[in-house]
């Protein structure tokens, strides 16, 4: 026997092992209390990421389309199109809004996009979309 169940009461032996299930779990509770506490911080900076990316490649369309919108070398139904996203860009939400598909809106606007320059000729490549991963 070692040292600390020599010293060890029986009675503070028996309680251990029937209240065994009842120890484990308010130890597991206490490890996934401290671990939870770390995950909003971990969350902010994960979503933070993912939407400065996100505003990177609007950004990126919305330069084009005021490029190609102040050249007059459009169709008509190019300048349409290139209006209506512009518009589309502007109002993407920049707060939490849960009436706001915010996934089908930017799919929206990227299928726009790829119709814009396809009418335009113009090649609808991203130039970072490799660090992109939605």
């Amino acid at each position: 026997m070692s040292k600390s169940t020599e010293n060890q009461d029986i009675n503070e032996a028996f309680d251990n092992l029937l209240l065994g299930e009842e120890i484990a779990e308010r130890s597991g509770y206490e490890e996934g209390f401290k671990l939870g506490q770390a995950q909003p911080h971990e969350g902010y900076h994960l979503g933070y990421h993912r939407a400065s990316l996100l505003a990177a490649q609007l950004g990126f369309y919305s330069g084009v389309l005021e490029y190609y919108l102040k050249t007059e070398s459009l169709s008509e139904k190019a300048t349409k199109l290139a209006e209506k996203l512009r518009k589309d860009i502007e109002s993407f939400p920049i707060i939490n809004d849960d009436s706001v598909d915010i996934l089908k809106t930017l799919d929206d606007i990227k299928f726009g996009y790829t119709k814009f320059c396809s009418l335009a000729k113009i090649n609808p490549l991203y130039p970072e979309a490799d660090q992109l991963d939605f």
